[in-house]
């Protein structure tokens, strides 16, 4: 191990913060993870990565270097930043793993690795309110998207899993957010070529067409044209194959005979052709009348259509009528599941008391237990006797009263 580039490493300030990194160039995956497990060297160790061949990428992480930078990454998020120095080095640790995923190798093991959910945990890393953080994050997960079709279910999955953790209602929220509320348009280009690569991504039409309905559902196109006349060439470019990429779907769709499946009225139109005047009009009808019972908005409509929509998916794809049982039976776990999620996050909040209505008695508290060890205190004596209240005067023209009868024990 080089000792010498450690004992420069160690050189501290009285603060705690170190002086400087020197470079790890030379140093082997031991004294890399050494220093990065200390805190000490994250720039020398993104440096060092990103000129690693893949023996000694394969080294680093079969010696844990690997989940050692998504530990400290998530060390670091849940800190926050208290300085400059803590939003630097968050920086700088995404920045570790992606040079680790510019390693063909690299990329590989987190991508072959489905125990350990790398992906989810950094996309967790989007919580935050580093903007050079987010865009290292972002660049990541547009790349698992175009690397391989096991890399896009990994950075959907990652969606799910942040709408999921941070209590959001749609996988793609978080997108149209981020691009609304971007502040430069080096950001919004860097999330619409996420959007794009989300797209894209996809071979068979009709998902293509569902993702974009459902970007297009959260306002996304009112978005965009607020950025249509950026004079920035990459944001540009991300705008113009958004459209034509919609453009071409969308002239697809349109061919002679083809059904527009982006129109809600045509869709309708051509089920309701398929089982006019046949025996499966009358289940149809009934689908119809559960589905206007329906609530228009809520966190339990959202659920509602998410389950319908698993559960007409799932019918679609069955092979032979045998599986009907099955379909159902995990539509209604899915269903139970999702009753279950609800009522725990009802019983989980904190609830208040309601008021007494007016006019409403409420009974007084028990009194407390006697204490333990101590005799019971007799009962005050009764007051002394007091002289009574004179009664009133006689009404004119009316017997009076007669006096009360004398207290026993006192003069008369």
């Amino acid at each position: 191990m080089s000792w010498k580039i450690a004992r420069k490493a160690l050189i501290r300030t009285d603060s705690g913060s170190c002086l400087s990194e020197p470079s790890l160039e030379g140093a082997d995956p031991e004294l890399c993870i050494t220093l990065f497990h200390r805190g000490l060297n994250f720039t020398g160790l993104k440096h060092r990565l990103l000129a690693a061949d893949q023996p000694w990428i394969e080294e680093f992480i079969a010696s844990g270097g690997l989940a050692a930078i998504f530990d400290a990454m998530e060390a670091l998020g849940k800190k926050g930043f208290a300085s400059i120095a803590d939003a630097l080095r968050q920086l700088e640790c995404v920045g570790c793993v992606k040079a680790v995923m510019n390693n063909r190798f690299g990329l590989e093991f987190i991508i072959q690795t489905p125990d350990i959910p790398f992906i989810r945990k950094l996309a967790q890393v989007l919580d935050t309110n580093n903007g050079l953080v987010k865009m290292q994050v972002f660049e990541m997960l547009s790349a698992l998207c175009l690397y391989s079709p096991e890399g896009y279910k990994l950075a959907l999955d990652a969606l799910e899993d942040y709408k999921r953790t941070k209590n959001q209602h749609y996988r793609f929220s978080l997108l149209v957010q981020e691009l609304r509320s971007a502040s430069t348009t080096e950001y919004a280009a860097c999330l619409l070529a996420f959007v794009n690569c989300i797209v894209a991504a996809c071979d068979e039409l009709n998902k293509r067409v569902k993702i974009r309905n459902e970007l297009i559902a959260l306002q996304l196109l009112e978005t965009l044209a607020s950025w249509s006349h950026t004079d920035d060439e990459r944001l540009a470019t991300q705008l113009e194959v958004w459209e034509e990429s919609q453009l071409e779907d969308q002239t697809h769709l349109e061919m002679p005979g083809a059904t527009d499946i982006n129109s809600h009225e045509d869709m309708f139109n051509a089920v309701y052709g398929k089982v006019c005047n046949t025996p499966n009009a009358l289940p149809f009808l009934h689908i119809l009348q559960n589905l206007l019972l329906i609530e228009r908005d809520g966190t339990r409509s959202v659920a509602q259509w998410t389950v319908l929509e698993e559960l007409t998916q799932a019918a679609v794809l069955m092979d032979n009528p045998a599986q009907a049982d099955k379909v159902v039976a995990g539509g209604v776990e899915k269903i139970r599941v999702a009753l279950t999620e609800e009522q725990l996050r009802k019983e989980s909040s904190p609830k208040l008391a309601p008021p007494p209505s007016p006019g409403s008695s409420v009974p007084p508290p028990p009194p407390p237990p006697p204490l333990s060890g101590v005799q019971d205190i007799p009962a005050p004596p009764p007051p002394p006797g007091a002289p009574g209240i004179p009664p009133p005067p006689p009404v004119p023209g009316l017997p009076g009263a007669p006096p009360p009868p004398p207290v026993p024990g006192l003069p008369g």
